[in-house]
């Protein structure tokens, strides 16, 4: 293990010494040198650099090489600078129960340990930042939120950054709106698929058209079902399957692709605040008609709900769209025309594989 001082001191302090050990004033090291004594007291008293420049006029006016004086300044700042960042890293070790460090740790993203300071470091690594400060902004992020659920802000940042992390393990294509436009109509047929078959196809798809979808697990006070935003020249959807019923899943997908669709790249949707809560309350709405529009075409919804609504005739109407039944039966139950357990074994629970 390589000494770490716990003290940064300047080469002022040495350079001051050898002047004491030669018997030279700072006006004779001026004379000699061509430095003023304005700057070589400004050296002495930490308050100037030793450069190149001046490591050469000093190697000829005392003893030390060039290298030796280069180092002093260089083992100075880097000392300083560690010495800054442990600093700053005691100063957020209170922060770190903010944040889910335990989950992220189940989850692969940070190591196990004890140490505090590891830990900030740690996250630090998580986030590509250097100060969990910088995780504390969630105000660029559009996401959908349990009604009344206390979020919480470190826990939601979190897990935004999983997705970030595993969106960029893949190279995506030019973001096409008109592309997704045309895939919209197919990837909802992929609902009759099995959970295993279509997770990963609906990804394939939507990467064709440049828009990236991952799939992370929501962290335990977050409440988040989905998140919509913009990584780097593409867009992002995250879903964390929190309500993990069938029909849920296909709303949110088309929430979120309706923000998309709807309300481009410099929107943003903050559910919790107050300023926007007027302007969040109608885009999401907008999401939610583009999402049930898309789903179940409003025509035909609209002459399916004048017959009498059975468990069969669910089945029958879901086949001419040709999409899960649990997406008709959950739209049924959200407009309270069946009630929740009349049609319970059409809408299936998903699982991440």
């Amino acid at each position: 293990m390589s000494y770490e001082p716990n003290i940064s001191l300047h080469p002022g302090h040495t350079l001051a010494r050898e002047l004491d050990g030669e018997g030279m004033s700072q006006k004779s090291l001026s004379e000699r040198t061509g430095l003023t004594e304005k700057h070589i007291s400004q050296i002495v008293n930490g308050k100037a650099s030793i450069t190149v420049p001046t490591a050469l006029l000093l190697e000829n006016a005392l003893s030390g090489s060039v290298s030796f004086w280069i180092n002093l300044e260089k083992y100075y700042q880097e000392t300083k600078a560690r010495l800054e960042r442990r600093s700053l890293i005691v100063k957020e070790i209170v922060m770190v129960s903010k944040f889910p460090y335990k989950e992220l740790v189940k989850r692969g993203y940070v190591e196990q340990t004890s140490n505090k300071e590891r830990k900030v470091e740690n996250l630090w690594k998580f986030f590509g930042a250097n100060s969990l400060a910088f995780a504390e902004d969630t105000s660029p992020i559009a996401y959908r939120k349990r009604s009344g659920f206390k979020i919480k802000s470190e826990y939601i940042v979190s897990w935004l950054r999983c997705g970030e992390l595993e969106a960029k393990k893949n190279t995506l294509p030019e973001y096409s709106e008109a592309k997704l436009k045309e895939l919209l109509p197919q990837i909802k047929t992929l609902s009759i698929k099995s959970p295993k078959e279509f997770l990963v196809a609906i990804t394939d798809m939507l990467s064709t058209a440049g828009v990236g979808l991952v799939y992370i697990p929501h962290f335990p006070g977050t409440g988040v079902s989905g998140a919509v935003r913009w990584v780097g020249n593409n867009p992002l959807i995250q879903l964390s399957i929190y309500y993990p019923w069938v029909d849920i899943f296909w709303f949110n997908l088309y929430h979120e692709i309706g923000h998309l669709m709807l309300h481009g790249k410099k929107d943003r949707f903050i559910e919790f605040d107050d300023k926007e809560l007027s302007v969040v309350q109608n885009k999401e709405k907008q999401a939610d008609n583009f999402a049930g529009g898309e789903l179940i075409p409003s025509k035909s919804y609209s002459e399916f709900t004048k017959n009498l609504l059975t468990k069969q005739g669910v089945i029958e109407f879901a086949k001419t769209l040709n999409i899960h039944p649990g997406i008709v039966a959950g739209r049924l139950c959200h407009d309270k025309k069946v009630n929740w357990k009349s049609v319970s074994s059409l809408r299936p629970r998903l699982k991440f594989v």
